[in-house]
């Protein structure tokens, strides 16, 4: 059984330039998926406002005020981008000053930057300018609130990691990292329906580069900050069934890993010309309505709802059906159950000793993923099959007698 599964990785991101995030919908949108954590401002943007500008203007984009407010509605801490790209480490200590001086309001989770080492960015840098600099910032920043937990940029493999904390180790509290299995235009079902299980590997790699490249003794967190299913430009399969029950596979593996931090890919976003859409909200104007949920929303709420507590170790005979047993603080024992196949139905045969009583079944399928999840009561008398659509995940919920 793992240590209780951190809150933490049912994380959001959401941006400065998001006009829909303050709508009532949105909010009570939001707040139905528990998410526990919010990141702001956005991506790559964060590293070209200057939040005391946004702050100042009081237009159309959502500023640190707005987004304080947002987080106190839907019940959520904050984390924040500090604009490492065109800022200085003093408008970053600025912000924590603005930020947690008033205790009602104070986050607890700041970033460094955003991917300033990809050449996509219009202000990347070296690994040693980045770790220089950011050392500077978490001094400045940690000399206004040494309570406070940094993040520093991250890949997921390769000799920035090294370089920037040779600059950063004794400083940083964590380290970010950003994942999307697939690359723009290259989109492949079966591939998709995989990615989850690649996260042990890739994770527990990133735990060895901290252990050999770290402050010995020295505790860091690993935060993903942003993850989704492609890198640039989706498709139509991010608004697909497929995308859906990658989201609720995903974050099963990531309870089982246990990270501290990770944060999907987005409240809102913007259709693509390839026909996809990174939000599992649309925005306004958006060919499937105004802030409507998506697949990919509803595979959330159901992984949101059932992956939460403890997590027992768990195994199926099946390589297309993953399954994870979960126990809730309130003894809710969860037995949550994917099946990536598309054609056929999976048969699964619970061996689970105890796993038996009254059991609340939530369904996500093809049928009903743009329109909420299925629920059913059903009794189990032990050693019973249950039977999951193609392409569906079933959540069953056997409270404690």
């Amino acid at each position: 059984m793992t240590d209780r599964i951190h809150d933490g990785i049912f994380g959001i991101n959401v941006a400065l330039w998001d006009g829909d995030l303050l709508l009532p919908k949105t909010v009570k949108y939001v707040k139905a998926l528990n998410h526990s954590v919010l990141r702001y401002p956005g991506g790559l943007r964060a590293d070209d406002d200057h939040w005391r500008e946004v702050l100042d203007k009081k237009d159309w984009m959502v500023d640190t005020d707005e987004f304080l407010e947002f987080c106190g509605k839907t019940g959520t801490e904050g984390m924040i981008t500090v604009n490492f790209g065109r800022g200085t480490a003093q408008e970053a200590a600025a912000w924590v000053t603005y930020v947690n001086s008033d205790g009602d309001r104070k986050v607890r989770y700041w970033e460094v930057g955003n991917e300033l080492y990809g050449d996509w960015h219009a202000n990347h840098c070296s690994a040693e300018e980045y770790g220089k600099g950011a050392a500077e910032f978490i001094k400045a920043m940690k000399a206004v609130d040494p309570d406070i937990l940094i993040g520093v940029v991250w890949v997921l493999d390769g000799p920035w990691n090294e370089e920037v904390f040779k600059h950063t180790k004794d400083l940083a509290d964590a380290v970010i990292v950003h994942h999307y299995p697939q690359h723009s235009g290259q989109e492949n079902d079966m591939a998709l329906l995989s990615a989850p299980q690649s996260l042990e590997r890739i994770l527990s790699e990133v735990r060895k580069q901290v252990e050999k490249y770290g402050t010995e003794g020295k505790k860091y967190e690993i935060w993903l900050t942003e993850w989704n299913s492609v890198d640039f430009k989706p498709g139509p399969q991010i608004l697909s069934v497929v995308n859906g029950l990658f989201v609720i596979d995903y974050l099963a593996t990531l309870a089982k890993i246990n990270i501290e931090q990770a944060s999907y890919w987005d409240v809102h976003n913007d259709m693509t010309p390839e026909g996809g859409d990174y939000g599992y909200l649309s925005r306004t104007g958006a060919p499937d309505g105004d802030n409507v949920p998506r697949s990919s929303y509803f595979g959330f709420k159901l992984a949101s709802e059932a992956l939460r507590g403890s997590m027992f170790q768990t195994a199926t005979s099946a390589e297309d059906v993953t399954a994870y047993l979960t126990k809730a603080e309130n003894g809710t024992r969860v037995l949550t159950i994917v099946n990536k196949m598309a054609e056929t139905k999976a048969e699964c045969k619970i061996t689970i000793p105890g796993f038996k009583g009254t059991v609340m079944v939530k369904e996500y399928t093809k049928e009903n993923m743009a329109k909420g999840l299925d629920s059913k009561e059903i009794i189990l008398k032990g050693n019973d099959t249950v039977t999951l659509k193609p392409y569906s995940a079933i959540a069953l919920f056997l409270r404690k007698e």
